[in-house]
């Protein structure tokens, strides 16, 4: 009996000092640690950033969210205290601190103002493709697989209009899908007589053979501390800017498929100081994100190492990269930009032809939301024109790339917009594949000075007059793949990959 006693007293004992050191440590005990990280939305009001919070509140008040209301931001913990719940989050992958959980948008559901399609039975729209993301009560993304919505999908076949309801939770949205009215649009005439192109050139088919300087496991992926300069027939691509690897916390450390912002780059647009590249974390991925980057805030180098900047720099870079959510983006090789919006065509970039029509997403730079979306087509009569490569060259006016691979040319189309109506028109055409192995076009940019177009294979880049005209060829023998061309203001922006780097050069 007395050893019963003394083992209950000393049973007793243990837990009166596991209850005080509980009492004496709340901040442990309220936190609630997640394996990997999830995805929090911010709002646009700002609030303080603390170094420590205790359930009794948050001390050490030393920054703003002002500073980060456009950026990737994670979290693996929160706390429960007497002011609210405060999340500490992870800002383009760097860990920075303790912020209350109202800074986050809660149950609600984004999605694009409006949806207007052209008629074509052949296309049904997912009405899940108008969500920029959809949070639960604390601010959290949700995979879009968990949002219900009033229609699965909406055929295109008659004009009218459709309300889409979105509901998760308490959370609810909804947009109109209207079909246009005119069953004859994006019916035209391809029949210019194509130009003489270039002689055939041989290139590797598949990945990369090369990477840039110390992209690679034997220099441990670490940054490029050198600028290059890459020349050819005339000409000369100098680095603008190196790219991080990711925009988040790096490979497998997300709890969701919207958190990593890395490694792949594909589609780029640059206008004024402005450049935008579609990012995606695998080549076969059709949802993405979109970061901008302000070029004339950031120096070419720096931005490689943004968890290791002092914190002075992270917080003036962070301000001037914008991070779009998790949205369809297709292949991301059909991009440009106007003075406020970035545009995206979100196709389907394993389809060598198709009768569907294709998406225009209408992005605001102002928030890296989608503002609306358009579907349009491109007909030769009954013969569809599927879209892989395309421009923006304003607001209005679209320049796209296709393959003819059937009468061995390509076709140039202009298609103009007026309200929510895109006409087609053939302007060019041009012999030959170009490529004589099947390689994909990589970049397709043009330049409204001149009224050129730029095509890239690889590390091949073809200058073509409007008209379809061969003009030039330039090979920068650099064995990287280019992912993405733009021109603006007599300058064609290159992106190549391996690691992400911007080139720019004058163009003659």
């Amino acid at each position: 009996m007395k050893k019963r006693i003394k083992s209950l007293a000393l049973i007793t004992n243990l837990i009166l000092v596991i209850a005080l050191f509980i009492g004496s440590n709340n901040s442990v005990v309220s936190a609630k640690t997640y394996h990997k990280a999830v995805t929090k939305i911010a709002g646009n009001v700002n609030y303080p950033i603390y170094h420590h919070v205790s359930k009794k509140g948050p001390t050490g008040k030393f920054s703003s969210t002002k500073y980060f209301k456009f950026a990737q931001i994670q979290s693996k913990q929160s706390i429960s205290t007497k002011k609210g719940e405060y999340w500490k989050i992870i800002v383009d992958g760097r860990p920075v601190g303790w912020v209350k959980q109202d800074f986050f948008v809660c149950n609600q559901i984004s999605v694009a103002k409006n949806v207007s399609l052209v008629q074509n039975s052949a296309f049904n729209f997912d009405p899940k493709d108008a969500v920029n993301y959809v949070t639960d009560a604390q601010g959290t993304a949700i995979d879009l697989a968990k949002v219900k919505t009033s229609h699965s999908s909406i055929n295109s076949a008659s004009p009218g209009k459709t309300t889409v309801e979105y509901t998760y939770g308490s959370a609810k949205a909804s947009v109109d899908v209207v079909v246009r009215s005119d069953k004859n649009e994006g019916i035209a005439r391809a029949g210019l007589r194509p130009m003489n192109g270039p002689k055939e050139v041989s290139t590797w088919k598949g990945s990369s053979p090369s990477s840039s300087r110390n992209w690679n496991a034997a220099h441990n992926f670490r940054s490029e501390t050198r600028a290059n300069a890459f020349r050819s027939n005339g000409l000369t691509l100098k680095t603008i800017l190196f790219q991080p690897r990711f925009v988040s916390l790096d490979y497998n450390k997300a709890a969701d498929k919207m958190g990593q912002v890395g490694v792949i780059p594909e589609g780029i647009t640059v206008k004024d100081s402005n450049f935008t590249v579609a990012v995606f974390n695998s080549s076969s991925a059709a949802y993405g994100h979109l970061v901008s980057y302000n070029l004339n805030q950031i120096n070419k180098f720096k931005a490689q190492n943004l968890p290791q900047l002092k914190w002075s720099t992270f917080k003036h870079y962070a301000s001037h990269i914008k991070v779009s959510p998790y949205i369809k983006l297709g292949h991301g090789q059909a991009i440009g930009s106007s003075e406020n919006y970035i545009y995206v065509i979100a196709n389907n970039n394993k389809s060598k032809n198709s009768n569907n029509s294709e998406e225009i997403l209408q992005i605001r730079k102002s928030d890296m939301k989608i503002n609306q979306i358009w579907s349009f087509r491109i007909w030769n009569g009954t013969s569809p024109r599927y879209i892989h490569n395309a421009t923006f060259a304003d607001d209005n006016t679209m320049y796209c790339l296709f393959h003819n691979g059937a009468n061995n040319y390509y076709e140039y189309w202009k298609v103009t917009r007026s309200g929510d109506t895109w006409t087609p028109i053939q302007v060019g055409a041009t012999k030959g594949n170009f490529i004589s192995n099947g390689s994909p076009v990589q970049g397709f940019t043009y330049d409204k000075k001149h009224r050129q177009f730029f095509i890239g294979f690889n590390d091949y880049i073809f200058k073509v007059a409007e008209n379809g005209t061969y003009q030039a060829t330039h090979h920068l023998h650099v064995k990287r793949e280019i992912e993405g061309l733009s021109a603006d203001k007599g300058k064609l922006y290159v992106e190549f990959a391996q690691r992400g780097e911007l080139t720019a050069g004058k163009i003659n």
